[in-house]
């Protein structure tokens, strides 16, 4: 009986400590984690992109995913409401009795759609325009013969071809007959500002021995005069 007795004193004190509605120790205040300040990092308040903090604010991914919304915006290639009702750049809702999946965005699923091209153009239309960074584009021309900076990466992914598989031409990028250009394969119309930048480094073709030798070329420092 007595022994009883002991175990159920332990048990009972044990299950205190284990079941929901006790409340937990407070935690340090030193282990607490702050805030991302999200916004400020995109808008590089710091001057560049850097982990910006702010103790009791966070944003969180369900807020970024209506402020992506909010702005027509795709999050995480989840389409909006709207365009998954009526199908737009999406499958449509399977939809077998009561039972609804979104089955199509398995094989279909994508992060385009006109919102997105749209701020593409805008990055396309953008150019660098950073001041600082041309002014060193103008010291590396002198220096080495060629620039430092580029305009931003354009991603050419976009285009609604209704097609399940890409041919080759639009998986590769080359097509020098046009069998598929213009006709399955629908070039995006925001541009490719790594290629127009360069395009004095770009000969005819696809990528040769001479262009390689171009490209590597134009890598190299100039030859400094000798001092007299």
């Amino acid at each position: 009986g007595a022994v009883a007795c002991l175990l159920g004193g332990a048990s009972k004190a044990i299950s205190d400590l284990a079941f929901v509605g006790v409340g937990c120790p407070a935690r340090d205040a030193l282990t607490q984690a702050n805030g991302y300040r999200l916004d400020n990092m995109l808008q590089q308040k710091q001057g560049d992109m850097s982990l910006d903090v702010s103790e009791g604010y966070w944003i969180g991914e369900k807020g970024f995913f209506k402020s992506q919304n909010a702005q027509g915006l795709r999050y995480r290639m989840i389409p909006l409401k709207d365009e998954l009702k009526n199908g737009i750049e999406t499958p449509k809702l399977f939809q077998l009795g009561p039972i609804k999946m979104r089955l199509g965005e398995l094989f279909g699923g994508t992060g385009n759609n006109e919102k997105l091209r749209e701020l593409k153009r805008k990055l396309f239309a953008s150019g660098l325009n950073d001041p600082q960074k041309e002014a060193e584009n103008d010291y590396w021309l002198k220096r080495y013969g060629h620039k430092r900076w580029y305009p931003k990466y354009i991603n050419q992914s976009g285009a609604n071809n209704g097609q399940f598989l890409r041919g080759l031409a639009a998986w590769s990028g080359y097509d020098p007959l046009n069998e598929e250009r213009g006709k399955t394969w629908k070039e995006m119309d925001f541009g490719k500002p790594w290629i127009e930048a360069k395009g004095e480094l770009r000969l005819p073709g696809f990528v040769s021995k001479a262009q390689m030798e171009k490209e590597m070329a134009s890598g190299r420092l100039l030859k400094q005069p000798e001092k007299k």
